[in-house]
């Protein structure tokens, strides 16, 4: 806590701003999330934390709390959190996924104002998060990307972003600080979606005629000394989810692969999500794989197709740097969620961070607490 500067002058401070942090943060995570219930929380349970702590002079008031909170530098916060966690955990020759997020429950409810956001990244592996970095307003994710990255050394590391991430500046400032990236791309980029849909729909018919026919001439034959295929099926809460993964190494098909040559794998990702169903009897109805596809179940007989997450069946493209197979593909895609399971979800769905509060503005100190508490909860 000490790593971050106290904003205050130093004269007659009865509170070390250290252990103010402190106390704020404990009363946080005990699901208190005003600061004066932080506060009462921490009078309460006083005794406990001058184990911990001094407290010379007891738990700060809120008006203290609130000048602290409000003078504190934000940038500097996140500094020195990054600075913090690369001294905990290396970020060198790791999985790091990237993902922003909106605070509406930081946003006072003016007309005309935007929800502020903050860049995350986390270690898939541990689901620590590292790195966070306010998204200025009027701003998007792709400038405040590589400001990101420049504060990590991410040597020797795989990069994931979801779709907003396939940008030019992203994928050459992770390739100069000698990472590799996995990006996804959705129709926002037209033409590389199209040609990668169009590619692997072309490879999937040619396979399957080579191996009935061998003795003729493959039109991609190329591209099938590369083409790969992987495919996983399992029970995911109350649905069926099937997962089919394509990979090719021959990338010379795809537009972007001359502009960025470093891509060495794309691939086309398909997810069919079955909702299971049950009659009055409480038999099981659940239509299989291929029924689905041709009538839909009884809930859902209009399916929804695309590269959106509430779609029944979900398509997308990826582009990696790194030469990867087609499992190992698939499962650095399913590793980037954890950035919404481990963390997005932890913070609206415990926290609170998503609700809308008219009460009062809290968005520097949301974003002041939330570095330190995601550490905490994580480990």
């Amino acid at each position: 806590m000490r790593m971050v500067m106290d904003p205050r002058c130093g004269r007659k401070t009865l509170h070390d701003h250290a252990e103010i942090l402190t106390c704020l943060i404990a009363g946080y995570l005990a699901g208190r999330n005003f600061i004066r219930r932080c506060l009462k929380w921490c009078e309460n349970h006083e005794d406990y934390l001058k184990q911990h702590m001094e407290l010379k002079n007891g738990i700060a008031s809120p008006a203290t709390v609130s000048r602290i909170l409000g003078k504190i530098d934000e940038e500097m916060f996140c500094l020195s959190f990054i600075e913090w966690m690369t001294g905990i955990l290396s970020t060198k020759g790791i999985n790091i996924a990237i993902d922003g997020k909106a605070l509406r429950g930081s946003m006072e409810k003016i007309k005309d104002r935007q929800a502020p956001y903050i860049l995350n990244a986390i270690d898939t592996a541990t689901a620590l998060v590292i790195a966070q970095l306010p998204i200025a307003e009027k701003e998007n994710e792709i400038p405040a990307i590589p400001k990101l990255l420049d504060l990590l050394n991410i040597q020797g590391s795989l990069i994931t972003i979801d779709a907003i991430g396939t940008a030019q500046p992203v994928m050459d400032t992770i390739r100069k600080k000698g990472a590799d990236y996995l990006l996804t791309v959705k129709k926002g980029n037209p033409l590389t979606y199209q040609e990668t849909e169009e590619m692997f729909r072309e490879l999937a018919k040619e396979k399957k005629q080579v191996t009935a026919h061998p003795e003729k001439t493959a039109v991609y034959e190329k591209q099938l000394a590369s083409y790969e295929v992987f495919k996983t099926s399992e029970k995911n809460r109350s649905r069926m989810e099937y997962r089919t993964m394509q990979i090719c190494h021959d990338t010379e098909l795809i537009t972007l692969c001359e502009k960025q040559p470093e891509i060495k794998t794309v691939g086309w990702l398909e997810q069919v999500r079955i909702p299971m169903e049950k009659d009055r009897e409480g038999n099981d109805i659940t239509p299989d794989y291929k029924e689905f596809l041709k009538r839909g179940t009884v809930r859902k007989p209009r399916i929804t197709s695309g590269d959106m997450l509430t779609d029944e069946i979900h398509r997308v493209g990826i582009i990696s740097s790194r030469k990867v197979s087609a499992q190992e593909a698939l499962e650095i895609k399913r590793g980037h969620w954890k950035i919404e399971n481990s963390l997005h979800h932890v913070l609206d769905d415990l926290f609170r961070e998503d609700r809308l509060s008219a009460r009062r503005n809290i968005l520097k100190r949301k974003i002041v607490l939330s570095g330190y508490c995601m550490l905490i909860i994580d480990s």
